[in-house]
């Protein structure tokens, strides 16, 4: 249950959302989940109902997701249906960050890069709440499961003991995962500059939408990983994205005069 100090924000997407997004949101509930699992809101629409509420959706995007899509929970629809799992994704960032000037000031921000899809890996599927079932009891223990390593159980929560432990699938929780990488387009490059890219994580509904060489706005949360390994890591680190929207744009040809 959402805290006291949440509130506020909570209550602002759903007058933002009675506002702007009754209609969206009416028709999500229809394709709810089978068809459509998203609400994709437009930046400059929360930016014209709140810019201050805009400003800390780019600041801090984990946070304030969580509050949109809690809003989207709450929100009064026309038909009986639950939008428990469902996604709120931000699109139209007012401008895009080159790749090349992603620097560390805007780790943990929503930024919108644009590019080429340079590579898209398989779509697989990524456990998010794992369910161990110890061996010796067959006790369940859930483990949520975020970016980074596989967490598994220390100890049995009925036997106490140190498993062994098996992973029951039917009541661990699943979602579709792709990874992208994306590179700066070539025609905005001066003479002799290699193009930079970088890779962004998908997930769910989003997955499976572009192929190499689609030309593509990504909007999504900047990220950190340390270099190194469990041993011996680096004072530095590369950056990815989380990505929240992906959108396929037309490649763009400079008109030319040709005269006789």
């Amino acid at each position: 249950m959402a805290r006291a100090e949440n509130t506020e924000f909570i209550d602002l997407f759903e007058e933002f959302y009675r506002d702007y997004y009754r209609n969206e949101i009416g028709e999500l509930a229809q394709k709810y989940p089978n068809d459509q699992k998203s609400l994709f809101v437009d930046y400059q629409d929360l930016y014209r109902f709140d810019p201050d509420l805009a400003e800390d959706y780019r600041n801090k995007p984990d946070q304030l997701q969580e509050y949109a899509e809690e809003a989207l929970r709450l929100f009064d629809l026309p038909i009986d249906v639950k939008l428990g799992q469902a996604h709120v994704r931000m699109t139209n960032l007012p401008e895009s960050t080159d790749i090349r000037e992603i620097r560390a000031d805007h780790r943990g921000q929503l930024v919108s890069i644009q590019g080429i899809i340079r590579k898209a890996t398989e779509v697989r599927p990524k456990i998010t709440d794992a369910a161990f079932e110890c061996q010796r009891c067959g006790t369940l223990t859930r483990i949520p499961q975020s970016t980074g390593d596989f967490q598994e159980p220390h100890e049995c929560q009925g036997c106490e003991r140190q498993g062994p432990f098996r992973i029951n699938f039917d009541q661990s929780e699943f979602i579709d995962a792709q990874k992208l990488r994306v590179q700066e387009s070539p025609e905005g490059l001066r003479g002799g500059e290699t193009p930079q890219n970088i890779d962004v994580n998908i997930e769910d509904d989003i997955t499976g939408n572009v192929t190499a060489g689609d030309h593509v706005r990504v909007t999504g949360v900047l990220k950190l990983d340390q270099r190194g390994n469990d041993r011996e890591k680096s004072a530095m680190f590369d950056v990815y994205m989380n990505g929240v929207s992906v959108e396929i744009e037309d490649e763009e040809f400079e008109e030319m005069d040709i005269d006789e």
